[in-house]
């Protein structure tokens, strides 16, 4: 959205002096009204957006299911728009359909089985349906109720391999339900709050980490752009410490399957209720018996037998991981 005041004004300079009241107008309108609203949270801007949607390149917006007030502000609108600024949008909205299904059909199989594998939760087998604007909102794109995607196609976020990170993110935030009550569930067992934004951190470093994978100079949106310092800074760390390992113990386990059968992690895999996961180190097999995530002062016990040798030597050592922090290893 950061370049949209100065694409208006350069639009607005080639208009005739009524057209530009008419659009003056229509922005004010929603600047006193929908732009007060949450896109994301607040009703109806969620149902406006999938009206507009669905109603595609029909002539009216009547009988579409678009609030009455602001369907006539759009109608008074649009023929503005289409003259100064739909074919320059239209054409990076092809340019963006263009190039993402090709990521998509490329590379998703493999971003899709790294965050479903880390979360253990399911993704419809029909996907997600992505709708592109020019501008979405202030973050380049957005989810909401109803599997609602939206993604800009002139932010230079949601471009390439960013796009790729991003469509994927935002398909993510369908499982907020499931992850939300997840984490609550088990900080109540531990009697702790859930830190703020945990869920939405989870699905920054998740999806960040599937795409690095594929590609690996890509640096993760959150870093790129800044998210961890715009209200996630609470979290990053326990991210890095905590979940990172995971993530890379998840690779290791899918490429190693056949070691073990003890995996008994659902959807939670992501707080504690799950009683084995595994190391980051492939040539070894390691039981994590209780995984405190993201509540890493808690101790655990890992039990690790390095592979092949059959002979098992028992070692008790004492490490202090940090000054709060001890475990024993019997190595």
């Amino acid at each position: 959205m950061v370049h949209a005041p100065a694409d208006q004004d350069q639009g607005l300079a080639g208009l005739k002096p009524k057209e530009q009241q008419i659009w003056r107008e229509a922005v004010a309108a929603y600047a006193a009204g929908p732009s007060q609203k949450d896109l994301i949270f607040d009703d109806p801007l969620a149902e406006i957006t999938s009206a507009l949607a669905r109603a595609g390149d029909e002539k009216s917006l009547v009988n579409t299911g678009v609030d009455a007030r602001i369907a006539q502000v759009l109608t008074q609108a649009a023929p503005i728009y289409r003259k100064v600024w739909w074919t320059k949008h239209r054409a990076a909205n092809r340019a963006w359909k263009a190039a993402m299904p090709e990521l998509v059909k490329q590379h998703g199989p493999k971003v899709l089985d790294f965050i479903t594998n880390a979360y253990r939760l399911e993704w419809p087998v029909a996907g997600y349906d992505v709708h592109v604007s020019a501008y979405s909102n202030w973050a380049g794109a957005y989810s909401t109720k109803g599997n609602l995607l939206v993604a800009s196609s002139l932010d230079a976020g949601v471009q390439g391999a960013y796009g790729l990170e991003t469509i994927f993110h935002e398909g993510m935030h369908q499982w907020d339900t499931q992850v939300l009550q997840a984490l609550r569930e088990q900080a109540r067992k531990l009697n702790v709050p859930v830190p703020a934004n945990l869920s939405h951190g989870l699905i920054f470093f998740t999806a960040g980490e599937a795409v690095r994978h594929i590609f690996p100079d890509h640096v993760p949106y959150a870093y790129k752009f800044g998210v961890w310092e715009r209200g996630l800074s609470n979290v990053r760390e326990a991210l890095e410490q905590s979940w990172k390992p995971y993530l890379e113990a998840r690779i290791c386990r899918s490429a190693h399957d056949s070691l073990t059968t003890r995996d008994q992690s659902q959807g939670a895999a992501l707080t504690s209720l799950s009683l084995a996961n595994y190391s980051r180190y492939c040539l070894s097999y390691t039981a994590v018996l209780w995984i405190h995530f993201p509540f890493a002062f808690f101790a655990v016990v890992v039990t690790v037998r390095v592979l092949p040798l059959r002979d098992t030597v028992i070692v008790p050592v004492k490490t202090t991981l940090a000054p709060f922090f001890s475990l024993n290893f019997k190595v």
